[in-house]
C-alpha cells in the first residue's frame, strides 16, 4: 500500500508540475501585435508603384546647416537611364552636390550630369554596359542623392517635374504611376 500511495504522490507532482508549465508556456506566447506605421515606409506613403519619392520625405533642419535627400524608386522597372526634375525653392536651399546612387550602378560607374537653374534640377544619369548587363533589374533602390545647404528660414517643397523619366535598354519609356513629395522645414 506504500508503494502505491508513493507513486500517486509522485504522479500527483508531476501532474501539478506539468500543469503549471504548460499555463505558463501557453498564456506567455501570445502573438505580438505590432502597429506598422513608419512614415518613411514607402508602403505608407499612399504611393501606387512603381513610383518615384524622395527619402525622407520631411527634413527638419537650421539655417546654414547641410543634409541630403535621397530620389527613390518604389518597385521600378528595368531601367538604363533617368531624368530626375527635381524642383525645389531655390530661395530656401542650394544644392552643394549630387550623386548617382545604387539603383543605376553596375560594374563600371554611371555617367551623371546635372544641370542646377533658379529651382529646377536636372539630372541624367546613364547605366554604362558592362558584359553582364545593359540595365538595371529594377526594384526599390535609390536613384540619386542630392546634397543641400539651408539658406534661409522657413518652409519649402520638393516636387517632381513633368520632365522626369526612365529609360529601358532600348530607350523605351518606363512606367512610373504616382510621384511623391517632400518638405524641408529649415528654423
Amino acid at each position: 500500500m506504500q508503494i502505491k500511495f508513493n507513486s500517486i504522490l509522485i504522479s500527483k507532482k508531476f501532474l501539478n508540475g506539468l500543469l503549471f508549465c504548460s499555463s505558463v508556456f501557453i498564456f506567455s506566447c501570445d502573438e505580438a501585435s505590432y502597429d506598422l506605421n513608419n512614415p518613411f515606409d514607402p508602403e505608407n506613403m499612399d504611393l501606387d508603384p512603381p513610383a518615384l519619392f524622395f527619402h525622407p520625405s520631411e527634413i527638419d533642419t537650421k539655417k546654414d546647416s547641410s543634409f541630403s535627400v535621397q530620389l527613390y524608386g518604389l518597385k521600378l522597372n528595368p531601367a538604363a537611364a533617368a531624368q530626375l526634375d527635381v524642383r525645389y525653392d531655390w530661395g530656401s536651399v542650394k544644392i552643394d552636390s549630387v550623386k548617382a546612387d545604387t539603383f543605376f550602378q553596375s560594374q563600371n560607374d554611371p555617367i551623371q550630369i546635372v544641370m542646377d537653374e533658379d529651382g529646377t534640377l536636372d539630372i541624367f544619369i546613364y547605366l554604362l554596359p558592362d558584359s553582364d548587363v545593359n540595365q538595371n533589374e529594377g526594384g526599390t533602390w535609390p536613384l540619386a542623392t542630392v546634397y543641400f545647404t539651408a539658406i534661409s528660414t522657413g518652409d519649402s517643397e520638393l516636387l517632381f517635374g513633368n520632365n522626369t523619366r526612365l529609360r529601358d535598354a532600348n530607350n523605351d519609356s518606363v512606367r512610373v504611376k504616382s510621384f511623391g513629395s517632400g518638405f524641408i522645414y529649415v528654423e
